[in-house]
């Protein structure tokens, strides 16, 4: 790029001296006839001077361009800064909040929220403790200013499968532990021995709500949507939810890919058609 502005500066100094060149020559009728026979008042213009002209409009153009892409440049460096700076105060900011119930990291213009599973939900189920629900209170009120960002919450499991049982003769299948349909603790225990000897039942046998962790990590990511929505305020057509089951590991602990990512992307404007 400097030798180009050096080429247009030769260029205009080039162009300067030609007329003072010029001014040299000797004219009247001692100059004698000028090229081609023709007098000087009757010469056409110079073909170098017209040459120079042409370089220095050229030179003076690209300069321009030069100018413009300048601009560009720093204006692209202008808006990535205020990105950046503005991700790192969110995550400044949802660190915080989390705690050590989780992290909080940036990639790419994305800000990623991980939530252990144990403190949002029991072994197996998509209900939200009391925990979790403090925890959620606390993010989604942060995410609630943020108007700018899509919220995606997405579930994780590990690779261990469901266990599921078939339900016994004359057994409830919805029954759950502490309802009044429920067998007493004798029978329960009695209950619990003998599944342990039966063979692993067809899935649609299943007595538990999820058959694979495809419908755990999917039941679990609508919880959270739904606290968002209904507790947090947080307008639904920033929300999604997304399961990926077993699929999408982030480590070779099953405690850590046990997890809720809740992930703020740039926001983008849809128009109705």
């Amino acid at each position: 790029m400097p030798n180009k502005h050096l080429r247009a500066v030769f260029v205009i100094a080039a162009f300067m001296a030609g007329p003072a060149c010029g001014a040299q020559q000797p004219t009247g009728p001692a100059a004698g006839p000028s090229r081609e026979g023709a007098p000087e008042a009757d010469r056409g213009p110079d073909p170098r001077v017209q040459a120079l002209e042409e370089e220095l409009s050229a030179a003076k153009r690209e300069l321009d361009a030069l100018k413009t892409e300048s601009e560009q440049l720093r204006k692209s460096e202008t808006e990535l800064k205020a990105k950046a700076d503005e991700a790192e105060a969110l995550q400044k900011k949802l660190t915080e909040v989390v705690g050590k119930f989780g992290d909080v990291t940036t990639e790419d213009g994305m800000v990623r929220v991980e939530l252990v599973d144990k403190i949002l939900f029991p072994v197996g189920e998509a209900d939200l403790t009391d925990n979790g629900r403090e925890v959620l209170a606390q993010v989604g009120a942060a995410l609630k200013d943020i108007e700018d960002k899509q919220v995606w919450v997405q579930g994780h499991t590990d690779d261990s499968p469901i266990v599921i049982r078939k339900p016994k003769k004359g057994e409830d299948p919805k029954a759950k532990k502490g309802d009044k349909n429920a067998k007493d603790a004798k029978d329960a225990k009695a209950d619990a021995k003998a599944a342990k000897e039966e063979a692993t039942p067809e899935p649609n046998d299943a007595v538990l709500p999820f058959v694979t962790n495809w419908e755990l990590s999917a039941a679990r990511a609508l919880t959270v949507v739904h606290y968002l929505q209904d507790e947090a305020k947080i307008d639904p057509s920033r929300l999604a939810a997304v399961a990926f089951g077993q699929y999408r590991p982030s480590s070779k602990s099953k405690a850590k890919n046990r997890r809720i990512e809740i992930v703020l992307y740039p926001r983008a404007k849809l128009a109705p058609k």
